[in-house]
Order: structure tokens, then C-alpha cells, then sequence
């Protein structure tokens, strides 16, 4: 039986999550996420802003604005959709499974891609996450503000 996909917004409690600072590991949960066809992607992630500027251009004043906030860069893998991963304040970034069997998510990290009619659309992981540390939900639910900073 195939598993049907959650709308774009639902809350959920993850099977698993862990705070990680292991570049292998965020390489082994971004990695096969890029690779996923368009439609699964979008049921993934879900545009969060969309920037005048171009791809590399975004990314740099992503980058700029999560330093200014205290979020270091973890990771930025460049490529046609570049994906920053940011380390959470208090160590690590947070990796979370929906199920046993799922591909792990990020929830801390930004996908850039090219827009439609020009500029660049900034994506963000497509749910939000239940129990996890408080810390980290706040640095989640700024992320929006953190994208327009950087945008603006």
C-alpha cells in the first residue's frame, strides 16, 4: 500500500530526531532530497519567499542574515538548487524522520532555486515539527524573518 503524503502545513511528531554537527550526516539527509522529482519535492518543502535577486546573490544575503542572527552555516551545498544548512544556537542541526523508513529531513536548512519569471525562490522544509528542543523551534519559526532581512 502506498503511503500518501501530508498536506504542506500539517504538524507532526517526528519518529526520530537528533541534533547533529556530522557533515556526513547532513550530506546523507540533503543529498538524495535534491535528486527527488519536482512533484515529490514539493510536498517536501514549500516556498517560503520569493527574492528579485538571483540564485548566487540569495544565497549570499541568506548567509550574511543567518550569521547576523547567530545561526552559523553548517553546510552550503552549491549547485543548480543550492541548499544552506544552519546550525542551531545550541550546537548541531536538527535531523528528523517521519517514519522508520523515511529519508531524513532538515528542518533548519533553505533550498534556493531559480524562480519562474526571474529572481529566486527561497524554500523551507514543508512541515513543522512537534517536540523539539525550544531553542531550536524558535530559531525555526524566525526563519521567515530571517529571509526577508536578507532579502529586503
Amino acid at each position: 500500500m502506498k503511503k500518501q503524503l501530508q498536506t504542506p502545513f500539517e504538524i507532526r511528531r517526528p519518529f526520530r530526531l537528533w541534533m547533529t554537527g556530522s557533515v556526513a550526516v547532513v550530506m546523507a539527509a540533503v543529498l538524495p532530497f535534491r535528486d527527488l522529482s519536482l512533484t515529490e519535492r514539493n510536498h517536501l518543502m514549500r516556498l517560503l519567499r520569493h527574492s528579485h535577486f538571483g540564485v548566487n546573490e540569495t544565497v549570499l544575503r541568506l548567509e550574511a542574515s543567518a550569521r547576523h542572527q547567530g545561526l552559523p552555516v553548517l553546510a552550503l551545498l552549491r549547485g543548480e538548487r543550492p541548499v544552506l544548512v544552519l546550525a542551531s544556537s545550541v550546537g548541531g542541526t536538527p535531523v528528523v524522520m517521519q517514519d522508520a523508513d523515511s529519508s531524513p529531513a532538515m528542518p533548519l536548512s533553505l533550498m534556493v532555486r531559480e524562480g519562474r519569471a526571474g529572481g529566486a525562490d527561497v524554500l523551507v522544509a514543508a512541515s513543522d515539527w512537534l517536540d523539539l528542543p525550544a531553542a531550536v523551534a524558535d530559531e525555526l519559526a524566525s526563519l521567515p524573518r530571517l529571509v526577508d532581512r536578507a532579502l529586503a
